[in-house]
């Protein structure tokens, strides 16, 4: 029985192949911020593309690639770009709206990603005066403790609620992960004793966020990185991304010989491959528990009362 096909126009429609590619991806479940990810980088590609979905071959993908290098993009962007066109050229192939395309990816060589020093961090991890700042402040002293404590992504953080916090078996729930699977993640003594100090000036019950907005409402990711990047330029230090506490808690873990599987599941991570890039970034077996590789307890500069 011969398979039905799709008229020309559909299959030579850009928007429509790729409304149907995301459409897939919502019914797979993907996070949103992978939908979103996928629609930046198609926007790039069409900025450039004026062909239809059939015209779309190696030569082209070369041609595309030496355009970006052209105006400035770096190899490991430009791969990141092919990766996910990758994913929908392929999807579209599986629909038989185009030849099957052989893509490849420039060799790289990629530099160590950007940490926080030891001194920063016990710049960043200082308790402010109570008294002395605004909740919003205090909140952001908490936020990047906890970041900077368990490597969480910013996603992950503003959907904690109190009740995700087990002080007496010193783990944290996350509700809300990449991989839509729910996790428990240690909390270090150090870390505990921060989240316990800042919950007494906090208050709130059990089924409130634990890093809500002035209005008790959840917190927009875009307001803690922002709020993040004000901290941290207020305290001297122009690294101001969320992101790299992720980063310097993977980096501080294989420099004092974590195990890596127990960092895999840690971050979050649903293979080894991003542990393995960490390792070849940063150096060192990986072995031992997670008390020895705690961030707070090494750069936490004063003890914190309750």
């Amino acid at each position: 029985m011969a398979l039905i096909k799709m008229n020309n126009k559909l299959e030579e429609n850009l928007d429509t192949g790729f409304k149907m590619f995301i459409e897939d991806r919502v019914a797979q479940n993907l996070a949103e911020a992978t939908i979103k990810s996928y629609k930046h980088h198609w926007r790039q590609f069409c900025l450039w593309y004026d062909g239809t979905i059939p015209q779309i071959n190696e030569k082209a993908i070369i041609q595309y690639k030496q355009h970006l290098k052209s105006i400035g993009w770096k190899d490991v962007s430009i791969n990141s770009n092919i990766k996910h066109l990758k994913a929908i050229f392929n999807f579209w192939h599986n629909e038989g709206m185009m030849e099957k395309v052989k893509i490849s990816f420039l060799k790289t060589q990629e530099e160590p990603k950007d940490t926080f020093t030891s001194d920063e961090l016990k710049v960043l991890l200082k308790k402010p005066n109570v008294k002395g700042v605004s909740f919003s402040e205090y909140r952001t002293w908490a936020i990047i403790n906890t970041l900077a404590g368990t490597g969480m992504r910013v996603g992950t953080l503003v959907n904690l609620k109190i009740e995700d916090l087990d002080f007496e078996s010193g783990l944290i729930g996350y509700r809300h992960t990449k991989n839509k699977k729910y996790q428990h993640v240690p909390m270090s003594p150090a870390l505990i004793k921060v989240l316990k100090a800042y919950l007494k000036h906090r208050g709130g019950s059990q089924g409130e966020y634990v890093f809500p907005s002035e209005n008790n409402t959840k917190l927009l990711e875009s307001s803690v990185t922002h709020r993040i990047k004000k901290y941290c330029i207020a305290r001297g230090i122009e690294k101001g991304n969320s992101h790299l506490f992720r980063h310097t808690f993977a980096k501080h873990w294989i420099l004092s010989g974590g195990e890596g599987l127990k960092l895999q599941k840690i971050l979050g991570h649903s293979d080894m491959k991003m542990v393995q890039h960490y390792a070849n970034l940063y150096g060192k077996d990986l072995s031992v528990g997670f008390d020895k590789h705690d961030l707070l307890s090494a750069n936490t500069v004063e003890r914190i009362k309750l």
